[in-house]
Protein backbone atom coordinates (compact mmCIF):
# COMPACT_ATOMS: atom_id res chain seq x y z
CA UNK A 1 0.00 0.00 0.00
CA UNK A 2 1.60 3.36 -0.67
CA UNK A 3 1.25 6.26 1.70
CA UNK A 4 -0.89 8.33 -0.33
CA UNK A 5 -3.78 4.79 0.33
CA UNK A 6 -2.72 4.78 3.66
CA UNK A 7 -2.67 8.06 4.46
CA UNK A 8 -6.94 8.37 3.26
CA UNK A 9 -7.29 4.94 5.29
CA UNK A 10 -6.08 6.42 8.18
CA UNK A 11 -8.07 9.92 7.86
CA UNK A 12 -10.96 7.59 7.00
CA UNK A 13 -10.60 5.66 10.06
CA UNK A 14 -10.12 8.92 11.98
CA UNK A 15 -13.38 10.33 10.87
CA UNK A 16 -15.58 7.85 11.40
CA UNK A 17 -14.37 6.93 14.83
CA UNK A 18 -14.86 10.23 15.96
CA UNK A 19 -17.55 11.25 18.49
CA UNK A 20 -17.27 15.25 17.51
CA UNK A 21 -16.12 15.59 20.98
CA UNK A 22 -17.35 18.76 22.59
CA UNK A 23 -19.20 21.21 19.79
CA UNK A 24 -19.96 24.79 20.41
CA UNK A 25 -23.62 23.92 20.89
CA UNK A 26 -22.86 22.01 23.99
CA UNK A 27 -21.14 24.82 26.00
CA UNK A 28 -23.95 27.12 25.42
CA UNK A 29 -26.11 24.28 27.77
CA UNK A 30 -27.21 26.11 30.35
CA UNK A 31 -28.92 25.05 34.05
CA UNK A 32 -31.96 27.67 34.58
CA UNK A 33 -31.65 29.36 38.21
CA UNK A 34 -30.65 32.57 39.22
CA UNK A 35 -28.15 33.95 41.36
CA UNK A 36 -26.32 37.05 43.29
CA UNK A 37 -25.38 38.24 46.47
CA UNK A 38 -26.83 37.81 50.01
CA UNK A 39 -25.02 40.86 52.48
CA UNK A 40 -25.86 40.44 55.78
CA UNK A 41 -26.12 43.93 56.89
CA UNK A 42 -26.47 43.21 61.01
CA UNK A 43 -24.88 40.61 63.09
CA UNK A 44 -26.52 36.93 63.16
CA UNK A 45 -28.65 35.82 65.92
CA UNK A 46 -26.84 33.20 67.92
CA UNK A 47 -26.09 29.96 66.97
CA UNK A 48 -29.49 28.17 68.82
CA UNK A 49 -31.69 30.23 67.09
CA UNK A 50 -29.93 30.08 63.34
CA UNK A 51 -30.73 26.29 62.91
CA UNK A 52 -30.66 27.01 58.86
CA UNK A 53 -30.39 29.80 56.22
CA UNK A 54 -32.19 28.91 52.94
CA UNK A 55 -33.40 30.54 49.71
CA UNK A 56 -36.89 29.47 49.03
CA UNK A 57 -38.64 30.50 45.16
CA UNK A 58 -42.42 30.27 45.72
CA UNK A 59 -44.86 30.72 42.74
CA UNK A 60 -47.34 32.45 44.18
CA UNK A 61 -47.36 35.36 47.06
CA UNK A 62 -47.86 32.92 50.23
CA UNK A 63 -49.91 35.57 52.34
CA UNK A 64 -51.72 34.19 55.25
CA UNK A 65 -50.15 30.70 54.96
CA UNK A 66 -49.41 28.35 57.22
CA UNK A 67 -45.84 27.94 57.83
CA UNK A 68 -46.29 23.94 58.11
CA UNK A 69 -48.42 24.15 54.69
CA UNK A 70 -45.39 25.44 52.60
CA UNK A 71 -42.97 22.76 53.93
CA UNK A 72 -45.18 20.13 53.26
CA UNK A 73 -44.76 21.50 49.30
CA UNK A 74 -41.34 22.41 49.55
CA UNK A 75 -40.79 18.42 50.89
CA UNK A 76 -43.06 17.18 48.18
CA UNK A 77 -40.89 19.11 45.66
CA UNK A 78 -43.66 21.35 44.34
CA UNK A 79 -41.37 24.35 45.86
CA UNK A 80 -38.23 25.03 45.09
CA UNK A 81 -35.56 25.24 48.79
CA UNK A 82 -32.14 26.09 48.39
CA UNK A 83 -29.40 24.17 50.28
CA UNK A 84 -28.51 25.42 53.74
CA UNK A 85 -26.50 28.48 52.92
CA UNK A 86 -23.09 28.86 55.56
CA UNK A 87 -23.19 31.70 57.90
CA UNK A 88 -20.85 31.75 61.10
CA UNK A 89 -21.49 34.75 64.04
CA UNK A 90 -19.15 36.69 62.55
CA UNK A 91 -20.72 37.49 58.91
CA UNK A 92 -21.90 41.29 59.63
CA UNK A 93 -21.09 43.59 56.69
CA UNK A 94 -20.31 40.18 54.50
CA UNK A 95 -21.24 39.62 51.24
CA UNK A 96 -21.73 36.05 50.17
CA UNK A 97 -22.68 34.66 46.36
CA UNK A 98 -25.31 31.87 45.75
CA UNK A 99 -26.38 30.28 42.97
CA UNK A 100 -29.94 28.51 42.96
CA UNK A 101 -30.95 26.17 40.47
CA UNK A 102 -34.58 25.71 39.84
CA UNK A 103 -37.26 24.56 37.27
CA UNK A 104 -38.10 27.21 34.67
CA UNK A 105 -41.00 29.32 36.07
CA UNK A 106 -41.97 32.49 37.58
CA UNK A 107 -41.68 32.67 41.11
CA UNK A 108 -43.65 35.73 42.42
CA UNK A 109 -41.62 35.48 46.02
CA UNK A 110 -38.20 35.14 46.65
CA UNK A 111 -37.12 35.06 50.00
CA UNK A 112 -34.16 34.03 52.12
CA UNK A 113 -35.91 31.95 55.14
CA UNK A 114 -34.10 31.38 58.78
CA UNK A 115 -35.31 28.16 60.89
CA UNK A 116 -35.15 29.67 64.53
CA UNK A 117 -36.06 26.82 66.16
CA UNK A 118 -36.63 22.84 66.59
CA UNK A 119 -40.09 22.86 64.66
CA UNK A 120 -39.44 22.28 61.16
CA UNK A 121 -42.67 22.66 60.31
CA UNK A 122 -43.28 25.95 62.51
CA UNK A 123 -40.03 27.52 63.34
CA UNK A 124 -39.42 29.61 60.10
CA UNK A 125 -38.80 33.05 59.17
CA UNK A 126 -38.18 35.45 56.47
CA UNK A 127 -35.54 37.39 56.87
CA UNK A 128 -35.52 38.93 53.33
CA UNK A 129 -37.74 39.42 50.00
CA UNK A 130 -36.41 39.54 47.00
CA UNK A 131 -37.26 43.31 45.62
CA UNK A 132 -38.76 44.78 49.04
CA UNK A 133 -37.94 47.92 50.84
CA UNK A 134 -39.65 50.22 53.12
CA UNK A 135 -40.48 52.11 49.44
CA UNK A 136 -41.33 48.65 47.42
CA UNK A 137 -43.18 46.83 50.05
CA UNK A 138 -44.13 44.04 47.12
CA UNK A 139 -41.57 41.08 46.28
CA UNK A 140 -40.40 41.81 42.70
CA UNK A 141 -40.86 38.26 41.02
CA UNK A 142 -38.18 36.66 39.42
CA UNK A 143 -38.74 34.75 35.99
CA UNK A 144 -36.34 31.87 35.14
CA UNK A 145 -36.44 30.74 31.16
CA UNK A 146 -35.06 27.56 30.20
CA UNK A 147 -32.15 28.70 28.50
CA UNK A 148 -30.97 31.34 31.09
CA UNK A 149 -29.18 31.56 34.00
CA UNK A 150 -30.53 34.99 35.99
CA UNK A 151 -27.90 37.28 37.73
CA UNK A 152 -28.28 40.25 39.83
CA UNK A 153 -30.73 38.69 42.32
CA UNK A 154 -29.44 39.90 45.28
CA UNK A 155 -31.07 39.89 49.36
CA UNK A 156 -29.83 42.21 52.06
CA UNK A 157 -30.22 40.53 55.17
CA UNK A 158 -31.01 42.72 58.60
CA UNK A 159 -31.54 39.94 61.23
CA UNK A 160 -32.53 43.20 63.59
CA UNK A 161 -35.22 44.85 60.79
CA UNK A 162 -37.31 42.32 59.58
CA UNK A 163 -39.68 42.27 56.56
CA UNK A 164 -43.12 41.21 56.67
CA UNK A 165 -43.55 37.42 57.19
CA UNK A 166 -46.58 36.27 55.31
CA UNK A 167 -47.02 33.13 57.53
CA UNK A 168 -50.13 32.98 60.04
CA UNK A 169 -49.31 30.68 62.93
Amino acid sequence: MDKRNYLILLLTITLLGCDKGISPDDALIVKPGFGGTITYVSSPPPRNSLIQLRIVAVPYYPIDTVVGALIQKILLGEIPFSDTLQLSSTDSGKTQRYEFFVPPGEYKYVAVVQQYGALIFEDWRVVSIYGFSPSTPFPRPVTVTVDKFQTGIDFIVDFKNLPPQPFKK
